[in-house]
């Protein structure tokens, strides 16, 4: 048994191996190390993101908010995060119609999905 047969199978509310299969695809035999470099990029940015989420949240800037959202949604989407790009799609149209109640209701759950998640893409990076 090698230790990828070990390896507990991610949640597939939380990560989507498709699109990781589809992400370690994309740099094939001449760039196999792409998926983790993927990975370090989305682990280095989405904190400055959440930041700013919570930021604009505690300042009711719900232009920010959304933005925030918004960038989180698409890169989560392309990394394969499943809750966390669904509750920022949330939080982005919940900015979008001006509802900052319903944004600061979701925003711990998106959090909690965020910390699922990282955990997961960590999981693989290492």
């Amino acid at each position: 048994m090698n230790a990828s047969d070990s390896t507990p199978t991610p949640d597939p509310q939380v990560l989507d191996l498709a699109v990781i299969d589809g992400l370690r695809e994309l740099g094939g035999e001449e760039d196999p190390q792409l998926l983790f470099e993927l990975i370090e990029l989305f682990l280095e940015d989405a904190p400055a993101r959440l930041a700013e989420m919570e930021e604009a949240l505690d300042t009711q800037n719900l232009d920010g908010m959304r933005r925030a959202a918004h960038t989180l949604k698409s890169s989560s989407a392309n990394m394969g995060a499943v809750t966390f790009s669904q509750l920022c799609r949330d939080l982005e149209a919940a900015a979008r119609a001006s509802d900052a109640s319903a944004f600061r209701q979701k925003h711990g759950s998106c959090r909690g999905a965020y910390q699922a998640f990282e955990a997961e893409l960590r999981r693989l990076r290492d």
